[in-house]
């Protein structure tokens, strides 16, 4: 089996989520991808590769730019006005209002979050960007006749 890897997950790294009414520690951690990735080390699964960087195009192929352009920009403004802490809703569009995106931070997180399980960090971006590339670098490998990736 063929593993693809980056390092870059590490910038997702929250230092709390909300479950449940209560701020919590995150269970979507560093910590997660070290351990299964020791795993496939020590039972020899087989090689790591590093992911292949494919650009913004086929992000944009499935989200929108203007989704992409926040989660791009998002930490930045939040750290602007709220200082460098994780970045969380403090509310939600209802979807059968106006559906138009606030200017301000706290109104664009609530209009683009689901919920309040996964904050944005300084490294969040990077992260994103590294996750699409494992993905994409996965399903071209499988395409190219890859037996298991």
């Amino acid at each position: 089996m063929l593993t693809i890897y980056s390092d870059d997950h590490r910038h997702q790294h929250g230092k709390a989520e909300l479950n449940h009414g209560e701020m919590m520690p995150v269970v979507e951690k560093p910590e997660r991808a070290y351990t299964i990735l020791a795993r496939v080390r020590e039972v020899g699964l087989g090689e790591v590769l590093a992911p292949d960087d494919f650009g913004l195009d086929p992000i944009l192929r499935v989200h929108s730019e203007d989704f992409v352009s926040f989660l791009k920009t998002a930490f930045d403004e939040w750290a602007a006005e709220h200082g460098e802490i994780d970045a969380f809703p403090i509310n939600w569009v209802v979807r059968g209002l106006r559906q138009r995106c606030p200017n301000h931070i706290d109104g664009k997180i609530g209009y683009y979050a689901g919920d309040a399980g996964t904050p944005i960090t300084r490294g969040t971006w990077k992260a994103i960007t590294a996750s699409a590339n494992v993905a994409l670098t996965g399903a071209r490998r499988v395409a190219e006749g890859e037996r298991s990736v």
